[in-house]
């Protein structure tokens, strides 16, 4: 083949996998499309709620330990009954949101499957997809992990880019995940799905290196942990197992969902006031953010198969998410395709009330204070800042980092032919 042959070779590919890129799903699959699917946005909507509403009942659990002065571990002395059962809920909560937030953005990754088991013509298909990647993800990750380390650890020097501060996490992991697909996409999915779960269980034997700010480097137990959600999303999920739940009458399909959370939630709270768990440990086992206990050979290994029960419990609740979520495009639709938004900046609205209330109306009684996490404040954080004038912010959500790469076009395909 001539040289010239070779760069119209190339320069075809080049454009068609500009055309791929063009519906490549972005960091939370934000752009709007006339081929976006009804259903999902829903989820990403419902499930966007959920992590919007968990970070609420946090906020009312901090007030609630402060109040009753408690220590790690220590019973609730006040309404234990009532305060049982929001922990309880607020549990539910931590063991469906991110898990499934992770499933879903493994479904969306599924070009970038596609890409890694074509031939290697299509290695400039790979590229352009890295190219996004570096400025959707980790653009948009510079940008806020620099404000989030401002404004929660300004005292500290030099700026701990490598441990992300509270929701940062998450870009930080879906960048390593969308990349590691590009590396083990050649496998078979039985053998990626086996390969993650091996990885997020025995990082839990490893310990993580933590920066001067006191925060796990990479987070790096949470990104092994939480990536099986994500290959479970991007090579076990497939679109016809999502029309055959769809496929289902709403109200069947509603009921059995409430069932399964009905007995997900009964599930916990046995746990909790039965065999009588430490609520902290559950909360942080959950989290995933740290490794197993190190008391002894036999903890960590207990610990394990906690983690496995962990993985079978949070699939179990997210199929009942996934039950609940209505498949008709409505008025949270539109909404479902600007999570990005509302993940990146809900936290400064939550907590920044609960500061306000610290500071303006320290003597806040505690129904009132549940009454905002547990309902009307996350319904109206987490619509606003889904809403459409929230686009406005734009260029600080999804900065352009386009002018760090090289060009893209045919001629420069075609220079280096």
């Amino acid at each position: 083949m001539s040289r010239d042959a070779r760069a119209t070779r190339r320069a075809r590919n080049l454009d068609a996998s500009l055309d791929a890129d063009a519906a490549t799903p972005r960091a939370f699959d934000e752009r709007a499309s006339d081929r976006r699917d009804a259903y999902l946005d829903n989820l990403k909507y419902a499930l966007m709620l959920i992590v919007v509403w968990n970070h609420a009942l946090q906020e009312f659990l901090r007030a609630l330990d402060a109040h009753e002065r408690r220590g790690w571990c220590e019973r609730d002395a006040v309404n234990a009954t009532t305060h049982g059962h929001v922990r309880t809920f607020y549990l539910v909560l931590c063991a469906t949101g991110m898990p499934l937030f992770a499933g879903a953005s493994g479904y969306l990754s599924k070009s970038w499957l596609r890409a890694a088991r074509e031939d290697e013509a299509s290695a400039v298909n790979l590229l352009v997809r890295v190219r996004g990647a570096f400025g959707t993800l980790l653009g948009t990750y510079a940008v806020w992990q620099a404000f989030y380390v401002a404004i929660n650890y300004y005292d500290v020097a030099p700026l701990q880019w490598w441990a992300p501060v509270g929701v940062m996490w998450y870009l930080l992991a879906l960048f390593f995940w969308r990349m590691s697909v590009l590396v083990v996409g050649g496998l078979r999915n039985g053998v990626i799905v086996a390969l993650s779960v091996f990885m997020g269980l025995f990082v839990g034997f490893t310990e993580t290196a933590t920066t001067k700010n006191g925060n796990a480097a990479f987070d790096w137990q949470r990104v092994f942990v939480y990536s099986v959600y994500f290959f479970l999303g991007c090579v076990a999920l497939k679109p016809e197992h999502l029309q055959r739940l769809q496929s289902i009458d709403y109200g069947r399909r509603a009921t059995f969902g409430a069932i399964v959370l009905a007995m997900a939630y009964a599930l916990l709270y046995v746990v909790l006031n039965v065999f009588e768990e430490c609520f902290d440990d559950v909360q942080w086992f959950i989290w995933s953010i740290a490794p197993y206990k190190s008391s002894s050979v036999a903890a960590q290994f207990i610990d394990m198969l906690k983690r496995i029960a962990l993985y079978v419990f949070t699939a179990f609740a997210g199929l009942g998410v996934l039950a609940l979520v209505p498949s008709k495009k409505s008025f949270i639709t539109a909404m479902g395709s600007r999570t990005l938004y509302c993940y990146l900046t809900h936290i400064l609205l939550v907590r920044g009330f609960s500061m306000l209330i610290d500071r303006v109306w320290p003597a806040a009684p505690l129904s009132f204070r549940l009454s905002a996490g547990a309902l009307w404040l996350p319904l109206i954080v987490g619509n606003a800042l889904m809403a459409q004038p929230v686009l406005f912010l734009k260029p600080v959500i999804e900065p352009d980092f386009s002018f760090l790469s090289r060009p893209r076009g045919a001629e420069s395909v075609a220079n280096v032919a």
